[in-house]
C-alpha cells in the first residue's frame, strides 16, 4: 500500500512556490519486526507448516448479541481452534502465485466466526505452532523452545453454500476430502471414498482469500542456529544443564480393526520416525530443516 502526501511553501514572491511530495510504503501487517534472521516469506513454507499441524487458533471480532432484553455478549475478540486447510484453485498453477490459494476453517454454522463473517467483521487472523525442542539455559534467562510457526491474514470471507449438487458443494467435498488426508497422514480418501452428500451439508465451510503471511522459525542448540554443545567450556565447569532436548509427534499403536491395520500401523510408525529424525535435525541446526528463504525479504506479491 502506498500513500502520498504533497505539502506547497510559499516563497517569498506570490508567483512561485515550492510543492514537496513523500512517498511513503505501507509493509504488510504480518511482517516480522524482531529476529528477521528467523522469518520467512514463502509460500512454500506456510504450506508445509498449516499441513503438519492443521488445528490453528482464529482470532477474530465477534460482533455481539445482545438481545432486546439487554442480554447476551458484547463485542468482544475471541480466539478458537479449528482444523485449516490451504489448498490451490488451480493444481498446476502458479506454486508462488499468492491469489492461487484459498484458506478454509472446518467449523459449525452456529459458530461465533459465523457470525462474524455474517456481520462483515475483518481482521481475522490464523496462527499455527510447531514445537520441535526444548532450549535450557544455566541461567533462568534464555530458556526457550524451538518452533516453526505460521501466521495467515485472511481476507475475502464466504460461508459456502449447502445446497446438493451446487458449485459450492462440489467445493465443500474437496474440502473435507483434503481435510481427511491431512488429519491422518496419507490419502485416505482413496480407501474410504469422498463425503457423503447429507454429511457435507450439515458440515459447515468458510472460505478465505490470504491478505499476506509470515513463517518464524528457531532451530539449533543453546546458541540458536548452531550445533549443541558437548565440551564443557572453561569456566562453565559447574554449570547446570544446558543444550537442547529435541521434541516430536510420537505416535501410539492404534486401537481399533479393520481390514487395513497393518498398513495403518505401518504408517504410524514411519510418521513417527519421520517426526522424530526432523527433531533431531533442528537441534543440530542441519540445513535441510531450515524454512524455505528463512531470512530472506518478502517477494513482491
Amino acid at each position: 500500500m502506498t500513500v502520498d502526501s504533497t505539502s506547497s511553501n510559499p516563497s517569498s514572491s506570490s508567483s512561485s512556490s515550492t510543492t514537496t511530495t513523500t512517498t511513503t510504503t505501507m509493509k504488510p501487517s504480518s511482517d516480522i519486526r524482531l529476529y528477521k534472521n528467523r522469518a520467512s516469506y514463502s509460500i512454500k513454507s506456510i504450506l508445509d507448516i498449516f499441513y503438519e499441524n492443521p488445528v490453528a487458533h482464529v482470532a477474530f471480532i465477534h460482533p455481539g448479541d445482545i438481545d432486546n432484553e439487554g442480554g447476551g455478549r458484547k463485542e468482544t475478540i475471541m480466539n478458537v481452534p479449528l482444523i485449516t486447510v490451504i489448498i490451490p484453485e488451480d493444481e498446476y498453477g502458479d506454486e508462488d502465485d499468492l491469489q492461487n490459494y484459498s484458506v478454509y476453517l472446518h467449523t459449525h454454522k452456529h459458530s461465533g466466526l459465523v457470525e462474524a463473517v455474517t456481520n462483515g467483521k475483518h481482521g481475522i487472523t490464523a496462527t499455527t505452532t510447531k514445537i520441535d525442542g526444548l532450549i535450557f539455559s544455566p541461567t533462568a534467562h534464555d530458556h526457550s523452545l524451538n518452533y516453526r510457526s505460521g501466521t495467515i491474514h485472511l481476507d475475502q470471507g464466504m460461508i459456502l453454500n449447502d445446497e446438493i449438487d451446487g458449485k459450492d458443494h462440489e467445493e465443500k467435498k474437496k474440502v473435507l476430502s483434503f481435510v481427511t488426508n491431512t488429519v491422518t497422514g496419507y490419502n485416505r480418501i482413496a480407501s474410504v471414498n469422498e463425503p457423503e452428500d447429507n454429511s457435507i451439508k450439515r458440515t459447515t465451510i468458510i472460505k478465505f482469500k490470504i491478505l499476506n503471511f509470515s513463517c518464524k522459525q528457531r532451530f539449533g542448540g543453546f546458541n540458536g542456529s548452531k550445533e549443541p554443545e558437548f565440551n564443557i567450556p572453561k569456566g562453565k565447569e559447574n554449570d547446570n544443564f544446558t543444550g537442547v532436548i529435541p521434541c516430536w509427534t510420537q505416535f501410539g499403536k492404534p486401537l481399533g480393526y479393520g481390514k487395513d491395520l497393518k498398513e495403518i500401523n505401518e504408517l504410524i510408525e514411519n510418521r513417527s520416525k519421520k517426526n522424530q529424525q526432523f527433531a533431531e535435525n533442528v537441534a543440530w541446526a542441519n540445513e535441510n530443516v531450515k524454512l524455505d528463504r528463512l531470512g530472506e525479504k518478502r517477494l513482491l506479491q
